[in-house]
Formats: structure tokens, sequence, C-alpha cells
């Protein structure tokens, strides 16, 4: 006898965060990386582009910064290849989205009609709570940088709860999506 598993009993799991600054954002990512979540699981929502750029593109910033002699060093260790092949593109009235997650190609395939509605509908289909996306929203409008990740199992998900808490992430919760 074969055991199968009926896809639509299967729910994600998706753990939330907001960060005040690429520096805390790129802590948790470096930490998300050494407790072995693939980039793919990983979505990053920023306004600002100069922050987008920082944290996918750290080999850019020590250039940039070589250039004023200000090298931030330590803080891309962590950072190098985590988010390697990361997307980007402008959400209208919100920010670029970065990452290669599934936030990216949720907002993506969307059409983005209304960004705003975009991200609210992009993390409602996560399992966010309507009233709880708009205040994610937000938040990113208001120069926070979005963290989504999509744990495998519930033990994964409290990990990568308490990382971003431990960096400083706000608002930080788990949610479950609707049946893939």
């Amino acid at each position: 006898m074969t055991a199968t598993i009926d896809p639509s009993t299967i729910r994600r799991i998706t753990v939330v965060g907001v960060f005040a600054t690429p520096q805390q954002a790129e802590g948790a990512l470096a930490d998300l990386r050494e407790a072995s979540v693939a980039p793919e699981q990983v979505s990053v929502l920023a306004k600002d582009t100069q922050v987008a750029t920082e944290i996918t593109d750290p080999e850019e910033r020590v250039v940039a910064a070589g250039a004023t002699g200000a090298i931030a060093g330590s803080v891309l260790g962590g950072m190098l290849g985590l988010l390697v092949g990361a997307a980007a593109f402008a959400v209208p009235g919100v920010g670029p989205v970065i990452g290669t997650g599934l936030l990216l190609s949720t907002l993506a395939g969307a059409g983005l009609g209304a960004a705003s509605a975009g991200l609210i509908a992009a993390l409602t289909e996560l399992g966010v709570p309507e009233e709880e996306a708009a205040g994610y929203q937000t938040q990113v409008g208001q120069g926070g940088i979005l963290l989504t990740v999509q744990a495998t199992t519930e033990e994964q998900a409290r990990a990568i709860q308490i990382v971003l808490v431990h960096h400083g992430g706000v608002e930080v919760r788990t949610y479950q999506g609707t049946p893939i």
C-alpha cells in the first residue's frame, strides 16, 4: 500500500515581521541562512530603494561605502549569497519588492491593479488577516522593512519567529495560510 498526501490538506506557514533598519533585517537574514532557511522561502519588501539595494546587493554597498571610506564589513558577511538572484520591481505607492519568495511571486501574479490592494491581497493569501495586512502595508509605507518567511514545519516557524524577534523585528507573527 502506497501512502499519498492530499495537497489540499497542507497549509502554508508564514512568519512575518517588520524591521526599522537594514542592519536589523540583514542580521535576521544572516541567521536564517545559518539555520538553513532557503532563499526561496524568504521575501523582503522595502519602500526605500537604497534600503532594498543594501539588503540585496552587499557587494554594491561595499563599493559605494569604499568610495566614502565607511565600509560596513561584518554586517555584510552573513548576507552574501542569501538573496542571490533576488528579483526587484516597483509597487507604486509602496516601493520596491525584493526577494525570491512566495510574497514576490504572489504580487507579480496579481497584476497589481491597485498597489495597496496588491500587497494586502498577497499577504491575505499567505494567511494574514486583511486588517493586519493593511497594518503591515502602512509600516512599509512609513519606511519599515517587511520580511516574510515560508516555514516548512511548525518547529521551523517557531525558530524563525525567535530569529526575527532577536534582531529587533516587531509585529512578528505566524500565520496559517490557505491550503497549497
